[in-house]
Formats: structure tokens, C-alpha cells, sequence
């Protein structure tokens, strides 16, 4: 009987291993993840957009790029240890309450500026993130843009304290393509919406694009 009970136990336990592994593999990863899309952040931009004349759905994006996150050349850590580092942190999240375009996380020691202009040593098409993480403090450009494609970062927002989307609106071109016909911020051009997801417990970041349209950027900017 003993032999009967261990074997039922193992093939429960196998049943049950493969069924993890089965639902693992069946998210369809080319899409939004559903942590994302359920969101409250990805919900007021989805119809914010929506209410500005966009017909856009989230089942409508797809995966176009994951890459890691961190790049040395574009990143700055320093330990809290450090003489007078506490104080500088301090001052600087606090420097940095109700701007517009700038969010804090869920925990209000980290946040992302993403404001389209020049801002100490970043350009309109950088968003930065600053703050403290465990015993460091991070100060990082943590994204660019293409300026070719026109591009504009119009919302952040934090799903937890490790992971956060910045969404942009910016032209259907590679931004590498040194060769695409330029088109003016005032002349109708083609473009999509792309979500930026930052996972920084796994250093990753996915960008979903949306299905491309016909807009004036010039006259929706001031509208998102």
C-alpha cells in the first residue's frame, strides 16, 4: 500500500508540475503583460488617449524589442554611506514633489522625470530616474528617444516600487535609419505609440508598439 501512496504522490506532483510549466509557456508574451494592461496607470492613459480622438486598443500592441536596462556609460551609483549622500537624496526627492511630469514610486524614494526639456545633463528625449534602492542611490538616464522620430514621452507611472512603463508617441521609423525622410512635428505623419516596461529586479525592458496612424504631432501634444 505504501508503494501505491508514494507513486500517487508522484504523479500528483509531476500533473502538477506540468501543468505550471504548460501555463507558463501559453502567456503570450508578444502581448502587454497582464500586469500591465490591469493597471491603474496603463487604464487613465489607455482612455485619456482614447478620449483625445486615438482608436487604440490594448490587445493591439506588440513585443518589438527587450533588451537590459542598465548601460554603464549612462548610469551613476553611489553608497548612502557616503559623506553627505543622505542629505543630497533627501534634498533632491524633495526638490522634485509636484512637478508636473515627474512620478514617484509607491515607496517615495525613487522617481522618474520625464519632462521634455533640458534638465541638468539631460535632453527633452531622456527620461531619468533617480533614487534610493536598498543601500544605493541610483541616478540613471534610464531611456532615450529618437529626436529623428519626433518622439515625446507623454506618461510614467510605477506598477510597484522594481518595475514601471513610460509611454512614448513618436514615428514608425527605426531611429538607427540615418537615411528616413524627414517629416515635421507640423506635417502629417505616420506614428505609433510605444510602451516602454522596466524591470529593475531583472534589469529588462520591453517595448510594445501599437498599430500605426496618421497624426499632426503639433496638434495633439498639448492634449496628452
Amino acid at each position: 500500500m505504501s508503494y501505491l501512496v508514494v507513486f500517487l504522490l508522484f504523479i500528483t506532483i509531476g500533473f502538477g508540475v506540468y501543468l505550471n510549466i504548460s501555463e507558463q509557456l501559453s502567456i503570450d508574451r508578444s502581448k502587454i503583460p497582464e500586469k500591465v494592461e490591469s493597471s491603474k496607470g496603463f487604464q487613465k492613459w489607455i482612455t485619456n488617449v482614447k478620449n483625445k480622438g486615438f482608436e487604440i486598443e490594448a490587445d493591439e500592441f506588440t513585443l518589438i524589442e527587450e533588451n537590459e536596462v542598465y548601460n554603464t556609460k549612462w548610469i551613476k551609483v553611489f553608497s548612502l554611506d557616503e559623506p553627505g549622500r543622505k542629505e543630497e537624496l533627501n534634498q533632491t526627492l524633495q526638490e522634485h514633489q509636484d512637478i508636473k511630469k515627474v512620478v514617484f514610486s509607491p515607496s517615495d524614494r525613487e522617481f522618474i522625470d520625464y519632462r521634455a526639456e533640458d534638465r541638468f545633463y539631460l535632453a527633452p528625449n531622456e527620461a531619468r530616474l533617480y533614487g534610493q534602492r536598498e543601500d544605493k542611490i541610483l541616478d540613471a538616464r534610464i531611456l532615450d528617444c529618437s529626436i529623428r522620430a519626433n518622439c515625446y514621452f507623454d506618461r510614467a507611472y510605477f506598477l510597484d516600487n522594481d518595475v514601471f512603463v513610460i509611454s512614448e508617441i513618436s514615428r514608425t521609423i527605426d531611429k538607427k535609419d540615418e537615411m528616413a525622410v524627414e517629416c515635421l512635428p507640423k506635417e502629417e505623419c505616420q506614428y505609433s505609440f510605444k510602451l516602454h516596461v522596466i524591470d529593475l529586479i531583472n534589469n529588462k525592458r520591453f517595448v510594445y508598439e501599437s498599430t500605426p496612424f496618421n497624426v499632426v504631432l503639433n496638434d495633439v501634444l498639448l492634449e496628452l
